[in-house]
């Protein structure tokens, strides 16, 4: 069963690094999986939210520019917008451990998201959570953050974007996040600020995404 933990479930239990593990559920279900070919490709191409896409952690430098289109959040999720990293494994045991290890990293990055609307270009204020999950520090101006925190998002959109493939297992990782963002088109740039020549084998997603909603 997949476990989506919504931000109030991490932050009531900061000290356990593992509930943020995001394994894909009915693992055992090989009708229902879907074709990771066909994911691949989609993503790709997607520029609506939920979107992913490759980005590599261990050299400094931008590693997203993209920009999107934000549709309403839909009945299961909430009006905060997810700017971070998805990690793909083959099993919860090394997903888990790749989490930490880029949590322990401290991976500090420049976060910038834009809105674009009729020409004119609006700064969106960004909040991120501190190490302990239990405090929302606004992000400065200039979009620094101190690194990666663990992070969950709202599943069934993910699933119906085609973005989930039941064989594998997934975590997410927040840089910051956009509280009561509005529907539009906006763009998001990441740059890392230091090397971490340690993580230049392990692959990574960009993830946009809405937090699923605080029952």
């Amino acid at each position: 069963m997949k476990l989506w933990a919504t931000r109030s479930m991490l932050m009531g239990a900061a000290t356990l690094f593992v509930i943020a593990g995001l394994p894909a559920c009915g693992r055992e279900a090989d009708t229902a999986k879907p074709s990771v070919e066909a994911n691949k490709e989609s993503a790709a191409m997607r520029t609506e939210v939920p979107l992913t896409r490759p980005i590599a952690l261990d050299k400094a430098g931008e590693v997203a520019n993209v920009e999107f289109e934000l549709p309403p959040p839909g009945p299961n999720a909430s009006p905060e917008l997810m700017l971070g990293v998805r990690l793909v494994r083959p099993d919860a045991e090394s997903g888990t451990s790749l989490s930490i290890r880029l949590v322990e990293a401290g991976i500090a990055a420049r976060v910038s998201l834009i809105r674009m609307e009729e020409g004119a270009i609006k700064t969106v204020p960004l909040t991120r959570d501190a190490a302990n999950l239990r405090e929302r520090i606004p992000v400065p101006i200039d979009g620094t953050v101190p690194g990666l925190t663990m992070s969950g998002v709202e599943p069934s959109l993910l699933e119906s974007a085609g973005l989930v493939d039941a064989a594998l297992y997934y975590d997410v990782l927040q840089f910051a996040y956009a509280e009561n963002i509005k529907p539009g088109h906006y763009r998001l740039t990441i740059e890392l600020t230091g090397e971490h020549p340690e993580f230049r084998d392990d692959t990574a997603e960009l993830l946009v995404a809405y937090f699923k909603k605080a029952k």
